[in-house]
């Protein structure tokens, strides 16, 4: 795997794996978010750099505030 599939595979929020069917290579419809309800909240805290590049994982994803304290 390489160093921009790896990036892709992690949440920009909190560093975990952010299980994104996409970055992984399958279909979107079989992505945990797909039909999941995001939080604005932590999908505001994105950073821009990775804002429509890497997905969040699904505790942040999920989470109002968003699941910052693995840093």
């Amino acid at each position: 795997m390489t160093t921009d599939q790896q990036w892709l595979q992690t949440c920009p929020l909190c560093g975990r794996a952010n299980k994104c069917a996409v970055a992984a290579g399958r279909a979107v419809d079989s992505c945990w978010c797909y039909g999941a309800t995001l939080s604005p909240a932590a999908l505001a805290a994105v950073p821009p750099e990775s804002a429509g590049k890497r997905c969040l994982c699904p505790a942040c994803g999920r989470d109002s505030g968003g699941n910052q304290d693995a840093r």
